[in-house]
């Protein structure tokens, strides 16, 4: 299996850089700049997605008809502002977007897409963290609280993909590999930026462990997971093992999770990595930009580089 020593990190970089990449691409394109060190990559992330603010206030805009996954630039549009003012006033309009203007069910939890009132287990990647990082813990607590009363199957353990709060159905009932893989990545990213209050910080750790466990029940004799977590005869998804692995491998590096969770990681790393081509580019993902087959992404490529920086953390 490929190791994380022998992968060519800049190709897994130059790859990233030239695929085109909607808002939340573009957040995780910023996480990996910010988590491998490389800040110059970052900054010129966020002058961008400065620069294609909307009228709401979401940075990066496209108009895809996203309502939250803006969120995820927050990081490097804050980091800007601490030396242009524009950028400052940009990461704030930002944050009140998530805090106040972005359209929300009666009781206060987020919608995912412009004209629909459905919640997504993504959002909790694109929301909690950006929040932490803005200073605002009890609603980043609130949003996660009340996805997860939406989305989390007591059962299994695992997410569902999707609600429509209009009629209180699943959309998409299945627990999607990569959806839960956004959960596990937002808690352990949130949790990585510092959670002051002990219990908020020992509930999402608890739940993030929890949720580690439940997706490695499903894990193949390869190291992989398939695209459905629960479903062998879908696809499998690479790049859902590199979210998890990010996952872990953050929360053993800052000493809340167990060494075991980091061999773990390490097996899940190496399955996804083992299929990097020599350009660079994650094969064997669930791929942009229908996310229906497999393929590539950038989330993929962000991902690699940042569990590649997570695992580097634990030496």
């Amino acid at each position: 299996m490929t190791s994380a020593a022998s992968v060519d990190r800049e190709a897994i970089w130059t790859a990233l850089l030239a695929m085109q990449r909607a808002a939340w691409e573009q957040g995780v394109a910023s996480h990996a700049a910010l988590d491998t060190g490389r800040v110059d990559r970052a900054l010129a992330i966020a002058r961008d997605a400065v620069a294609r603010q909307d009228a709401d206030g979401q940075l990066g805009g496209t108009g895809d008809g996203g309502l939250v996954n803006s969120g995820a630039l927050y990081e490097a549009a804050r980091l800007l502002g601490e030396t242009d003012p524009a950028a400052s006033e940009a990461a704030e309009r930002q944050r009140w977007w998530l805090l106040r203007w972005s359209p929300r069910d009666d009781w206060g939890v987020l919608h995912h897409l412009r004209g629909s009132e459905e919640v997504w287990a993504d959002s909790v990647y694109m929301v909690v963290p950006a929040l932490v990082a803005a200073g605002d813990l009890p609603p980043a607590d609130m949003q996660y609280r009340m996805h997860k009363e939406q989305l989390w199957n007591g059962g299994s353990g695992l997410w569902s993909h999707r609600l429509d709060m209009a009629t209180g159905t699943l959309t998409r009932p299945e627990p999607w590999a990569s959806g839960n893989g956004w959960v596990a990545a937002g808690l352990s990213r949130a949790l990585h930026h510092g959670v002051a209050a002990q219990e908020v910080r020992e509930r999402w750790q608890r739940d993030l462990r929890a949720l580690l466990d439940a997706c490695a029940v499903h894990v193949t004799e390869e190291g992989l997971f398939h695209d459905i977590l629960d479903n062998a005869s879908t696809f499998t998804d690479g790049c859902a093992g590199l979210m998890l692995a990010y996952s872990a491998f953050t929360g053993v590096a800052d000493g809340w999770l167990d060494d075991g969770y980091a061999i773990s990681a390490e097996r899940w790393l190496s399955a996804a990595l083992a299929q990097v081509d020599g350009h660079g580019l994650v094969h064997g993902v669930c791929g942009a930009p229908g996310f229906d087959s497999r393929g590539t992404s950038p989330e993929a490529q962000a991902f690699a580089l940042m569990a590649l920086a997570a695992h580097d953390r634990l030496s």
